[in-house]
């Protein structure tokens, strides 16, 4: 059998907010005691199976403590997880060194260039809280999408980061440091002939470009993708449960 692996986004790829939650989903993260990111009911059956036939890693750019809240059901809980945009790899919560290192020496040409971008939030008043994500990024919240967009624009004249948006937060990425290359180090780790990757948002099309099949949404996201094969969720579906459901259903 090949070694196939399914390299998934977290946040609106496999979690959701309780802002999306229906009474029947499994709540999975806690934030200051008030419950924060959840899985669809159906999630931990289904990636248990997936797990008997796939290797699944989560690559999301959480920060690792970020990714640690996340309890997942121990009968579907990841051995690995890539966190921190792939920069960090984590085995049974452990961080492996020998990755991180080489991380941070693929990042080291841009660490001025962090620093830099970091001073300029300061200067900029969309930026509500900012800081450095484990040494491989620059992150800043905004109060709304439109703040983020306005901090994306000043940003971009100012630094040769990959500055990226989601929702109202704003990413500086070192041009090394993105989810494509991740999955390339993975493929590489273990020796994967098949790579299946779920992701919604900009931040994860480096890593779709880079897979077998790609699981996304309808939408701007889905167009132009080099894989061999792509899975759109329809408008109206939940995608969250159909990242599942399809990649069950092309694993070899």
């Amino acid at each position: 059998m090949k070694q196939t692996i399914f390299a998934s986004d977290l946040d609106n790829t496999l979690i959701f907010s309780y802002k999306h939650a229906l009474d029947t989903d499994l709540c999975v993260e806690y934030l200051d005691g008030k419950p924060q990111g959840y899985l669809p009911p159906t999630a931990p059956a289904m990636l248990e199976e997936l797990m008997e036939k796939a290797l699944f890693i989560p690559v999301t750019s959480r920060s690792v403590e970020q990714y640690l809240r996340i309890q997942f059901p121990l009968r579907c809980r990841p051995r690995y997880g890539a966190a921190a945009n792939g920069g960090i790899l984590l085995d049974g919560g452990a961080v492996d060194q020998v990755w991180r290192q080489e991380s941070l020496e693929l990042v080291r040409p841009w660490r001025q260039a962090m620093e830099e971008v970091l001073a300029a939030m300061e200067e900029q008043p969309q930026a509500k809280r900012f800081r450095m994500v484990d040494e491989l990024f620059v992150f800043a919240a905004c109060d709304g999408p439109q703040e983020a967009l306005t901090l994306r624009e000043k940003l971009r004249n100012r630094t040769p980061l990959d500055v990226e948006v989601t929702g109202r937060k704003v990413y500086c990425f070192p041009p090394s440091m993105h989810k494509g290359a991740a999955v390339d180090r993975l493929r590489a780790r273990f020796g994967a002939e098949r790579v299946i990757c779920a992701g919604d948002s900009p931040i994860d099309r480096p890593m779709l470009e880079r897979a077998d099949v790609a699981i996304v949404p309808h939408g701007q996201l889905a167009q132009g993708l080099p894989c061999p094969e792509r899975a759109v969720c329809g408008p109206g579906e939940r995608f969250y449960e159909f990242v599942l459901r399809q990649a069950a259903a092309r694993i070899e």
